[in-house]
């Protein structure tokens, strides 16, 4: 059958063709491999702990590693970006005919559809919690707990889209890799799942990428640094480039839909390789930070330091303000300790401790208050 007896309802593409699509399920599996084999290597490097944003990347390479052999399985089989074959015994309705290639092409769609939203909820995740580890020093504060509740929104998003489309045909799971006809009649329409996650995708990158900058800026560091260290989390932009346009892609493919004059296999196709581009390049992204950091030969270590200290004298401050509101707290002058070691002196001649009171007073008051701290009172310093 040759290439101009279907149509895909848009332009043709480099997506849509074979070598293009080996090369980014292969490519991109072996980049997110790598990648993230550094970041490991890199943690170790700095003898820093590996927490949930390292480990949340192993499900997400290996979820993207699925969807790329699943792709190059495909293009084998010539089930995907190859056009589709009419069976010499196709009835009337050509969505009726069925093939093994139309049924190896409805596998690896289904596949795709579960696998894509776990992939990209574990690497979303992965840089809430990258996050949690450099910003929010107080586990109790406001960071840490919006961080915590975007974290929550992502896993109840990843597989709320991932049950919706695994109940797609109901129980009727043959329909998936049977006909076209087959889905259409068993199965809900897959258009509006598919752009719901497409548009939530992008929204919740753009999220992510800002969620960061008013924390930097607000952190002690000079200008130069600021820029600097903005810099490195604004690599988030390529994902949001690549979420961006898998969005327009799925508007125009969903838009186009299944018909008489649309090639399936094509269709198909471009939908699974922006997926794929989608999450490669953002598990690699995920990586960017820590790896930029790590071949400056630096770490995150300051940056954290910075935060702690930006933190901690936040707390001080608010716990300085409220002991001097108390009513408890008393104020110590040097009227007060005068008395306080004549009382004891007077009273305790022949005790030991007086004679390190009447010294202490030939020298200064401070030493006195060493002598004999106010153990039972809660003391405040002016």
């Amino acid at each position: 059958m040759s290439d101009d007896s279907y149509d895909t309802g848009y332009d043709h593409g480099y997506w849509q063709t074979p070598g293009h699509v080996v090369a980014a399920g292969i490519g991109l599996s072996f980049l997110d491999i790598v990648a993230v084999a550094m970041r490991f290597a890199a943690r170790k490097s700095q003898r820093q702990p590996l927490k949930a944003d390292d480990w949340l990347l192993v499900p997400a390479t290996l979820l993207t590693l699925g969807i790329g052999v699943a792709m190059t399985y495909g293009v084998s089989k010539q089930a995907l970006a190859y056009p589709y074959v009419i069976p010499p015994d196709a009835p009337e309705d050509i969505l009726a005919a069925a093939s093994e290639q139309i049924s190896i092409e409805g596998g690896i769609q289904w596949a795709y559809t579960l696998l894509l939203p776990l992939a990209l909820g574990c690497t979303k995740a992965s840089f809430l919690f990258f996050y949690r580890r450099i910003f929010a020093v107080d586990r109790m504060g406001k960071t840490s707990m919006l961080l915590i509740g975007m974290i929550v929104f992502i896993g109840m998003w990843s597989l709320g889209f991932f049950l919706v489309f695994l109940f797609l045909c109901r129980l009727d799971f043959w329909a998936l890799w049977t006909t076209a006809r087959a889905i259409i009649d068993h199965c809900i329409s897959d258009s509006n799942p598919n752009f719901a996650l497409a548009i939530t995708d992008v929204i919740t990158d753009v999220v992510i990428l800002v969620f960061p900058i008013p924390l930097i800026w607000r952190l002690n560091l000079s200008l130069s640094k600021k820029f600097a260290v903005t810099a490195v989390f604004l690599f988030g932009l390529i994902t949001v480039a690549a979420s961006l346009t898998r969005t327009v892609l799925t508007a125009q493919i969903l838009t186009v839909g299944y018909t008489d004059d649309v090639d399936p296999i094509l269709l198909v196709t471009s939908f699974i390789y922006w997926g794929m581009v989608e999450s490669g390049v953002a598990i690699f992204v995920a990586c960017l930070p820590t790896l930029w950091i790590y071949s400056k030969g630096s770490s995150w270590t300051p940056l954290v330091k910075v935060a702690r200290s930006f933190a901690t004298n936040s707390i001080s401050s608010l716990r300085l303000l409220t002991t001097r509101r108390s009513k408890e707290s008393i104020r110590i002058d040097n009227s007060f300790d005068t008395q306080y070691i004549r009382k004891r002196s007077v009273s305790t001649p022949s005790d030991s401790r007086s004679v390190n009171i009447q010294r202490a007073q030939s020298n200064d008051v401070t030493s006195a208050q060493q002598t004999y701290p106010l153990k039972d009172i809660k003391v405040s310093q002016a």
